[in-house]
């Protein structure tokens, strides 16, 4: 069994995978008022912490990244592997720390059509823009696609119309597009992470935004991901796309040989199905 959450948050994104063989990855250390990753991981009484992925150098995305790493040393909850663009190291942003001493990468910055970690049965593929070709924080976000059974996800971080463009130039990238059913927008849904292209390749079923509590996807985003979402085919889902802002917590699940489904924190129907 899988469980994909993708939390509300009120800065940055975040989300934990949690799998049946013990397996506990997060992605992005977003947190805000009524959620941060390092209560979440002590709510759910994690030995340690497989692979901490950080997509985004921001701020915002890092907001709980002190927490984690402090918890893992006060608590005994280790942190296995850190995952983030190889290219890169935080001190060339000027308002980020360095990372502690003791957390290598494990992505390496020669692999040029990304790079794949298969997890028994969970497979994590990587594709990233590289610096100094691009500079600015967004375009070098970490892009993470997640497969399991029949689930495949892409969270594409805050990557921009350049990043895009440069990386669908990939024929990996293109390939694993074309089998993404669940899409989180880039950007938490904004205008300058939308690039139409990209469906050019991806035919997703749902589409995910995370955005704040207090911004809404604007109208026009809304129809622009509502036109590229293809929906359920037997009509049992009654939304294309889902968004924390009024879904709350976004859970994709996998049970055995069952199908696939959405839950959300606000749904008080038993459970949306994908088919």
């Amino acid at each position: 069994m899988i469980d994909i959450k993708i939390f509300e948050v009120e800065q940055g994104f975040c989300a934990a995978i949690d799998a049946y063989n013990d397996l506990h990855i997060m992605i992005d250390c977003g947190s805000g008022s009524h959620f941060s990753p390092s209560r979440y991981i002590w709510q759910k009484h994690y030995k340690y912490l497989d692979y901490l992925v950080l997509p985004s150098y921001t701020k915002n995305h890092l907001a709980g990244f002190p927490e984690i790493v402090n918890q893992s040393w006060q608590h005994n909850i280790p942190i296995h592997f850190l995952v983030f663009n190889p290219t890169i190291a935080p001190e060339q942003f000027s308002d980020l720390k360095p990372f502690p001493a003791q957390f290598g990468n494990s992505l390496t910055p020669l692999a040029d059509e990304g790079q794949t970690m298969q997890i028994d049965d969970l497979k994590l593929t990587f594709f990233w823009n590289k610096y100094p070709e691009f500079q600015t924080p967004h375009n070098l976000s970490l892009i993470t696609f997640v497969q399991y059974g029949d689930i495949n996800v892409i969270f594409p971080g805050d990557l921009e119309n350049e990043g895009w463009q440069n990386l669908l130039q990939l024929g990996n990238f293109r390939q694993r597009l074309e089998k993404v059913n669940i899409f989180v927008a880039a950007n938490h849904g904004e205008e300058t992470g939308y690039y139409p292209e990209v469906f050019r390749y991806c035919h997703p079923e749902i589409i995910v935004v995370s955005n704040k509590n207090d911004q809404p996807i604007s109208e026009q985003m809304m129809e622009k991901y509502q036109k590229h979402a293809k929906g359920t085919p037997s009509g049992i889902s009654d939304k294309k796309v889902l968004t924390t802002h009024s879904e709350g917590t976004i859970t994709i699940s996998k049970y055995l040989d069952a199908r696939r489904n959405i839950r959300t924190q606000h749904d008080y129907q038993p459970s949306v199905y994908l088919k």
